[in-house]
């Protein structure tokens, strides 16, 4: 039976903060007020969202229609029922500045043996969204990231697994006013300051941690999921296994080959209004962690946007009232090298005050590019050419090839990922083998390849071949780029990481 077109669309709101059918409620976002707390602090009584066991966890499944059944199909068996719980803790900003956050807690529980005692803690890090409203502890259809809350409660907590799901800083309630995307270092505070809450809140939810901890998450959330293991190796917390997928690990050479040719430059000219969300939310990232991407917006953006690009997002609104806000194109049409291209490609850039980005800002950019070239590419020192831009600086300084796990490893993505290239996986992969991993430590796992015999990864890979196939049947497109990375491979590597931490 074919999963149906419906299953592919819900689940890519998991990774897109899109939502299907019936628009998500839109409520506007109540920050919490700041706290001068330390780092890692719980903030108030844990909230009880809701008790799924038995046939309430059944009709939360039928709340979620042929995704919701195929994903506990895939998960099974998952013996559990799961308490879902709301929290709150302290952790800091881009700039180390106190901050608030909130994220999820599932409990197991049941008769099961591996329902109850001493479990592991799986610590979970969602998807990339725009919505500020993202909460994993709303397990809803319509929530921003209901899809993704339920398969991992199905994935991990039915299982045994005592699941903590940041929503990240700049998310919820957050009081910090912006998301600090793709930081490294603050990412992986965030995930580390909301397991230091969590853990302290397990006794009064009959949750008992036996020690063993993984990390998991896919896309922005694979990204965390490495940053946060390399933080933990360091500070010589014991990580039993990690799972980063498909995440832009090799964030330095993706961004070197931007503007750096004439293909390149036609390439950029007309990403999608998500890709232009991504590059103001990284931007100002930057912009908060640093302080020098530039003195003042103008110097980037148009006058007529300047002002409001920093706050904009994560937001509340749909996408039909964030574009007017935004300009009409990504680059203007008087940046260097665009009367180079043909006249038809010239068309997909505008006009200077309708652009996102300013010439003056990008020709500087490109100029430091050309003076001081960069294989970023490389697998022995990809890091270490010298730029002085401060964008490429931000961009090298979020590049995750600077260390070594010594804990097992799974990065799994797909060959034909439009969204995150798998050759974030392959140049990390060869960076952690050019500095001496040991064997056996990190496995790799391309769930858009061929299965071979006694494959262990095979589930996975069928899960993937099926998802495509039953999406190219129920659609009649052959077309898949639109649901790749958000469908196809983000429950074929949720599968992957499951068989995966189930060998420890």
């Amino acid at each position: 039976m074919h999963t149906q077109k419906i299953l592919i669309a819900l689940a890519a709101v998991a990774l897109s903060g899109c939502g299907p059918g019936k628009p998500a409620p839109r409520t506007p976002v109540v920050p919490d007020a700041p706290t001068t707390a330390s780092r890692g602090t719980l903030l108030g009584p844990v909230q009880k969202v809701s008790s799924l066991h038995g046939e309430s966890l059944a009709a939360k499944t039928r709340e979620f229609g042929g995704w919701g059944a195929f994903v506990a199909g895939i998960a099974s068996p998952s013996p559990c029922g799961v308490d879902l719980y709301y929290f709150k803790y302290s952790t800091v900003g881009a700039a180390n500045e106190p901050t608030t956050a909130t994220g999820a807690i599932m409990v197991p529980g049941g008769t099961a043996e591996k329902c109850g005692g001493a479990r592991p803690v799986m610590l979970y890090a969602h998807g990339n969204t725009r919505r500020q409203d993202a909460n994993m502890a709303d397990m809803r259809p319509d929530a921003p990231l209901g899809y993704e809350s339920y398969q991992q409660a199905m994935m991990y907590a039915a299982a045994g697994y005592i699941v903590v799901a940041p929503n990240y800083a700049g998310h919820d309630t957050s009081s910090l006013g912006y998301h600090p995307h793709h930081i490294a270092d603050q990412q992986s505070k965030d995930m580390i300051d909301a397991l230091s809450a969590a853990r302290s809140a397990f006794a009064g939810l009959a949750a008992s941690d036996n020690g063993k901890l993984f990390l998991t998450g896919f896309s922005e959330g694979g990204y965390a999921t490495m940053s946060t293991h390399r933080a933990m190796q360091a500070a010589g917390i014991a990580v039993t296994a990690s799972a980063p997928q498909a995440g832009n690990f090799a964030e330095a050479a993706m961004y070197e080959t931007l503007l750096a040719s004439t293909s390149s430059l036609a390439d950029m000219s007309k990403p999608d209004f998500e890709a232009m969300v991504r590059f103001v939310v990284k931007i100002t990232g930057w912009q908060k962690a640093y302080g020098n991407i530039y003195s003042n917006p103008s110097e980037l953006y148009p006058a007529a946007y300047a002002d409001k690009m920093e706050t904009m997002f994560p937001s509340v609104l749909r996408p039909s009232e964030l574009k007017p806000k935004m300009p009409g194109f990504l680059l203007p049409n008087d940046m260097p090298g665009v009367s180079a291209l043909s006249v038809q490609q010239q068309l997909s850039f505008g006009p200077p005050e309708n652009s996102l980005f300013k010439s003056s800002y990008l020709a500087r950019l490109m100029a430091d590019k050309a003076a001081i070239p960069c294989d970023a590419n490389a697998a022995d020192a990809p890091l270490t050419c010298g730029a002085t831009h401060p964008m490429r600086l931000a961009w090298f300084k979020n590049d995750l090839r600077t260390w070594v796990p010594r804990q097992p490893m799974l990065m799994c993505g797909g060959n034909r990922d439009p969204v995150v290239s798998f050759q974030n996986t392959r140049l990390t992969d060869a960076y952690f083998k050019a500095h001496g991993v040991q064997p056996g430590v990190v496995t790799v796992v391309d769930v858009d390849s061929a299965i071979g015999e006694n494959d262990f990864y095979g589930p996975a890979k069928r899960t993937f071949q099926r998802v495509e196939m039953d999406y190219i049947t129920d659609t009649g497109m052959t077309n898949v780029t639109s649901d790749y990375h958000g469908s196809f491979a983000f429950l074929a590597c949720s599968q992957a990481a499951r068989d995966y931490f189930k060998q420890f």
